[in-house]
């Protein structure tokens, strides 16, 4: 199955929660000024990853990426192929959920996500892009110098001043908007 394929399996799943009509999908989300990418966020009550590895895909990022993923998301779920169940095991974190996808398109789940433990509000800002990071600081009061600052700056000063759940639901709007222009892989499936 491809990448677009898994996406509309794990959408028509994630259709089927109860507070699924309260959530948005956002897709390709950057992380690090867009060194890494998430592949699906649900921005519901909470911020959860998706991270997709079909039967191409190789897991040779996934380390990095697991690292991002736990300093920004409440809950991370890989969703892989069969032939990468076993070695991913041993690469991703015992919080995060996994999900089993076969050739012939079953979706199962195979552990439950967990609640992030190392979640912070100074890795969550990593996911604002800068102009959004700059609109949030000078909201909360700081305007002195926050037009020169840099990506990690930004991060910084957010992580310093906002708590996690101040920043989850600014962090929820703010990808809920800018999806809203942006391409989406899951729109290849005919």
């Amino acid at each position: 199955m491809t990448d677009p394929e898994i996406r509309q399996l794990l959408f028509s799943r994630l259709a089927k929660r109860k507070t699924f009509d309260d959530s948005q999908i956002c897709e390709e989300i950057p992380i690090q000024n867009g060194l890494v990418r998430a592949d699906v966020v649900l921005c519901g009550n909470k911020l959860e990853c998706f991270e997709i590895k079909s039967h191409k895909d190789t897991l040779k990022r996934l380390f990095a990426q697991g690292w991002h993923y736990g300093q920004c998301f409440d809950q991370v779920n890989l969703i892989c192929a069969t032939k990468h169940i076993d070695k991913s095991l041993g690469i991703i974190p015992r919080w995060w959920g996994v999900f089993e996808v076969t050739g012939s398109g079953s979706l199962t789940m195979l552990r439950k996500a967990q609640n992030n433990p190392q979640i912070s509000s100074h890795g969550m800002a990593d996911l604002l892009e800068n102009n959004k990071a700059r609109e949030i600081l000078k909201q909360f009061g700081s305007s002195k110098g926050v037009s020169r600052m840099s990506h990690s700056q930004l991060q910084k000063a957010i992580g310093e001043q906002l708590s996690v759940s101040q920043l989850r639901e600014l962090t929820k709007r703010a990808l809920i908007e800018r999806q809203s222009t942006r391409w989406r892989p899951s729109e290849q499936v005919a």
